[in-house]
């Protein structure tokens, strides 16, 4: 390894790095000397630490690889939402900015700067954190693949992730009231909303028959990739009971809520929020801020009523304890040991009023 001072074919001179790497003589030029040694420094530290061949496969453009990881990661593994959101994130913010630049080049401060620039051009931090999530999920797919050492975003601080609402609270009796207001299907959907705390889009409308046990639903969930036993509540287990015996278990591809192609598509759930889910809320006497996803705080107020602790909770919600205790500190506080109530019967006396 070298460095050697070169004449360019404008006339100006230039600084050559030579180094081998396996059976391969590599190289690369600097305008500057300084430069050139600070090159030659790196070579050497990452020869000692074993991860010289990342110098010359960051190579490759961002731009390029970003495409072959949305094909190989993104598409088979990432809900259509999701999906979404990424590709918005890509086609406005990450490709037009850093799209040219080679994986290597991609610093610390790089990303940095792409952060504070979104910023100054106005884009909210909910908006930035995500940018930051895609390019993070880019690059951590790049160290796997041996093309960059470490992910640079990784240690870049993002801007704090604010709640954008408090949850709304819906108790038994008001759920019993939507559920009132609507079909068989659409009520028994309500019922695994709200008794058992499905996230709507990713867990609800993609459970199928296999997954409904005796005790317990088993839940794949797509945002974390574990499994969870969610209790089968009896009120519930009553509910889908009579919906498998209504529509048999082996219709809509074994789906418990198939649309009317089989599968939901992401208009069928807009539709279904905006012509069952609002006025059944509205009629009840729900916010009209209230969406179906604050059901899953009626299963955790059932569960914390009855007694149960933050980390049994924040497992039936298929989050950590840390993110349960920031959506239900006031509920933890609320509930007495004096007050709790089985959350079977807490339904049951819904039910019977």
């Amino acid at each position: 390894m070298s460095v050697h001072r070169v004449q360019r074919s404008d006339g100006k001179v230039a600084y050559k790095v030579r180094w081998r790497e396996g059976s391969a003589n590599r190289s690369r030029q600097f305008d500057r000397l300084g430069d050139a040694r600070e090159f030659e420094a790196r070579v050497r530290r990452e020869r000692q630490t074993g991860d010289l061949a990342t110098l010359t496969a960051g190579n490759r453009r961002l731009a390029d690889y970003a495409e072959k990881w949305w094909t190989d990661y993104a598409e088979p593994n990432l809900m259509p939402r999701t999906l979404e959101v990424y590709a918005t994130q890509l086609d406005l913010r990450i490709i037009p900015h850093l799209g040219g630049h080679r994986l290597r080049e991609i610093t610390p401060a790089v990303v940095q700067e792409l952060l504070a620039r979104l910023g100054r051009e106005g884009v909210g931090d909910p908006s930035i954190v995500k940018t930051a999530t895609v390019l993070q999920s880019i690059l951590n797919r790049a160290v796997i693949d041996g093309l960059i050492a470490r992910n640079p975003v990784a240690v870049v601080r993002k801007p704090p992730q604010r709640r954008k609402r408090e949850p709304i609270m819906v108790p038994p009796a008001v759920v019993e009231a939507i559920r009132a207001g609507v079909g068989q299907r659409d009520a028994t959907l309500v019922s695994v909303l709200a008794y058992a705390g499905l996230r709507p889009e990713s867990e609800a409308i993609t459970l199928t028959w296999v997954q409904v046990g005796r005790r317990t639903l088993a839940i794949n969930a797509t945002k974390t990739g574990r499994r969870r036993h969610v209790r089968l509540l009896a009120p519930l287990a009553s509910d889908l009971a009579a919906w498998r015996e209504t529509c048999g278990e082996h219709s809509g591809n074994g789906l418990v809520f198939p649309a009317s192609g089989g599968a939901w598509t992401r208009s069928d759930w807009r539709n279904w929020v905006r012509r069952v889910w609002r006025p059944a809320a509205r009629h009840a006497g729900l916010d009209p801020s209230a969406q179906p996803r604050d059901l899953r705080g009626s299963f955790a107020s059932l569960l914390i009523y009855e007694g149960r602790n933050v980390i049994e909770v924040a497992d039936q919600l298929g989050h950590s304890p840390q993110t349960c205790l920031q959506h239900y500190t006031g509920l933890f506080a609320e509930a007495h040991p004096d007050e709790r109530v089985g959350a079977e019967l807490a339904i049951a006396r819904a039910r019977a009023a």
